[in-house]
C-alpha cells in the first residue's frame, strides 16, 4: 500500500471512528432519559442527525448498538475502579480493597446502576452479553494475578487455586453489585454489613494458619 493509500486509510479509520463515538454518547443519553425498550434506532438516528442507513452500516441493530455501549461503560468503569484502589503494595489488602472498592462503586449513581435500577429485566441481558463476558474475563484475570503474586509472598495460602478463587470473588461481588441496584430499602439499611462481611469470608478463605491465629490474638 502506498503512503498516500496508508493516510487515506488511518483517516477513513479515525472517521469511523469518531462517528462510532457520536452514536454511542447519543444512545447513552437516550437510554439513560427513557430506557433501553422505549429507545429506538430511529430517535438515535435524529439525535446524531444521520441516516438510518449510516446507523445501521456501524450497528446492525439496537442489541448491537447497546451491547456496544456497555462494552464501553463497562471499561470506563474498570478503570474507574482500578484508579481508586492507588498504590497498595501488600496483594492480600489489594484485593480486599478491590472487592471493597468495586461493590461501592455499584452504589453511586453511575449509568449502569440507573439502567439497572429503572430495568431490572436488563441485567440477564446484560449478563450474557459478550461484551460484559469480556470485561469479566479481564476482571478475572487481575484478581488470579493478584492472588498467584499473594502466594509467591506468602500472604496467601500455596494450595489455593487462583483461577477458581478469582472466579468465585468476582462473582460473589457481582451478586452484591447487582443487590446494590435493587430499590429495597432493607437492603439498603445494611449494605455496608454485608460488604465488610463478604471481604471478611474472602480474606479467611485465602490466608494461612498462622495469619489466622494472629487476627484472633
Amino acid at each position: 500500500m502506498s503512503p498516500s493509500r496508508r493516510i487515506e486509510s488511518r483517516e477513513r479509520g479515525q472517521i469511523m471512528d469518531e462517528l462510532d463515538s457520536l452514536i454511542l454518547d447519543q444512545a447513552k443519553l437516550r437510554f439513560d432519559r427513557f430506557g433501553f425498550q422505549k429507545t429506538t434506532m430511529d430517535e438515535i438516528s435524529r439525535d446524531c442527525r444521520i441516516s438510518k442507513r449510516t446507523l445501521y452500516e456501524r450497528f446492525q441493530d439496537k442489541q448491537h448498538l447497546f451491547d456496544s455501549l456497555i462494552e464501553r461503560e463497562g471499561h470506563k468503569d474498570l478503570e474507574n475502579i482500578l484508579k481508586r484502589l492507588g498504590e497498595v503494595a501488600d496483594p492480600l489488602d489489594r484485593l480486599l480493597n478491590l472487592l471493597r472498592t468495586s461493590i461501592d462503586y455499584f452504589s453511586e449513581d453511575t449509568f449502569l446502576t440507573r439502567l439497572l435500577k429503572n430495568d431490572i429485566s436488563l441485567y440477564s441481558t446484560m449478563l450474557n452479553g459478550k461484551s460484559t463476558r469480556l470485561i469479566t474475563e479481564h476482571l478475572i484475570h487481575i484478581i488470579n494475578n493478584i492472588i498467584n503474586e499473594g502466594k509467591q509472598c506468602g500472604r496467601i495460602r500455596p494450595e489455593v487455586d487462583g483461577e477458581i478463587a478469582a472466579y468465585i470473588g468476582f462473582r460473589l461481588f457481582q451478586s452484591f453489585s447487582y443487590m446494590r441496584t435493587i430499590p429495597f430499602d432493607a437492603v439498603k439499611e445494611k449494605q455496608g454489613l454485608y460488604t465488610e462481611a463478604l471481604v471478611d469470608f474472602f480474606y479467611h478463605a485465602l490466608i494461612n494458619d498462622e495469619q489466622r491465629r494472629e487476627k484472633q490474638v
